[in-house]
């Protein structure tokens, strides 16, 4: 398990340096004062978060989150690995340029997959609401995340 996440992580992070646009920052500016519904860069580095899970879902499928440094995202969509960037804007977290790989998948991953991308879409922002990570998307698309455990 710990070899295929590594592998995971090494793809996401591979991809993701593709992803960068010429003239996009590779790191984010600290905040000038942070509103009252954003997260500080610093307590979102290092974090690891995996969506809620459905009755029937099996965990090996449910979409992860990793901020794996300032500025660098990386994950899973449930069905497809991604990675991309992150910033502090305005006092919020804010997803820039991201990239998944192209594996087709149908049935509940392939749902999956689809809200958690309306919600990781262009202009999505990343919240705190007590103990969960909610991303939401321009168009209001909304998708949920729980820490994960360490371990």
């Amino acid at each position: 398990m710990r070899i295929a996440r590594a592998l995971m992580g090494m793809c996401a992070l591979g991809l993701g340096a593709c992803a960068a646009a010429p003239n996009e920052p590779t790191s984010a500016s600290p905040p000038s004062a942070p509103a009252a519904a954003s997260v500080a860069p610093a307590s979102l580095v290092g974090t690891r978060w995996i969506g809620s899970a459905e009755k029937s879902a099996d965990p090996r499928t449910l979409p992860r989150l990793e901020f794996v440094t300032e500025g660098r995202v990386s994950g899973f969509t449930g069905c497809n690995l991604l990675s991309g960037t992150w910033r502090m804007e305005g006092g919020e977290v804010k997803l820039g340029t991201l990239v998944t790989t192209k594996r087709m998948c149908l049935g509940p991953e392939g749902e999956t997959e689809k809200r958690m991308l309306a919600a990781l879409g262009e202009n999505g922002r990343v919240t705190r609401e007590g103990s969960k990570l909610v991303l939401t998307g321009a168009g209001g698309a909304r998708f949920e995340l729980v820490e994960a455990s360490a371990g």
